[in-house]
């Protein structure tokens, strides 16, 4: 574990390859939403494609606000609430807790421990906790969430359960390459 300055910033290093582990998720987004959105057509769910569209827009954008003099934490952070707020509409609209996507939550705190360490993991950890109440509670005693009809389900949860196993992958690698002083 590296050390912090006397502002608690960490080292330039560890800076820099927060950023291009950021940058790398940024492109693995713009390269995944069109194919997503696709998926989504497909499926005859248009609402989710639009959703995919403007949450990976934010996304993706990411890297430029860092050029543009954002600070890392806070373009990690903007990255991290679109993909949750993505999360959220899906699993609202794709049936709660049962949505064949409510998995990919899970990368809110594996990317925040990757991009800004494990005190920002804890917190999206606590956020996703509280949704993951909140869907359960609403669900259970509020009103019952109905998916959208999904021409084909078993696509849609294939595509979510790859697609999630090759995110994971890709972030625990970065994590290797991290823990070996790679970028």
């Amino acid at each position: 574990m590296s050390k912090m300055d006397d502002l608690g910033n960490p080292p330039v290093q560890d800076s820099l390859r927060a950023a291009g582990h950021l940058t790398l998720l940024a492109q693995i987004t713009a390269a995944s939403v069109p194919l997503l959105m696709l998926l989504y057509h497909w499926l005859g769910v248009d609402a989710a494609a639009v959703a995919v569209l403007c949450a990976g827009a934010v996304m993706a954008g990411t890297p430029q606000l860092l050029r543009a003099g954002w600070r890392l934490e806070h373009a990690a952070n903007l990255f991290l609430a679109a993909l949750f707020a993505l999360k959220c509409w899906l699993a609202v609209h794709l049936g709660g807790l049962g949505a064949a996507t409510t998995a990919w939550f899970v990368l809110c705190p594996l990317v925040a421990a990757l991009l800004s360490g494990p005190r920002a993991a804890i917190v999206w950890c606590a956020l996703v906790f509280k949704a993951y109440v909140v869907l359960f509670l609403w669900d259970r005693f509020v009103s019952p969430f109905v998916a959208v009809p999904i021409v084909a389900p078993q696509v849609l949860a294939f595509a979510a359960q790859l697609g999630l196993l090759a995110l994971v992958t890709i972030v625990a690698l970065c994590f290797a390459n991290k823990t070996q002083g790679q970028v």
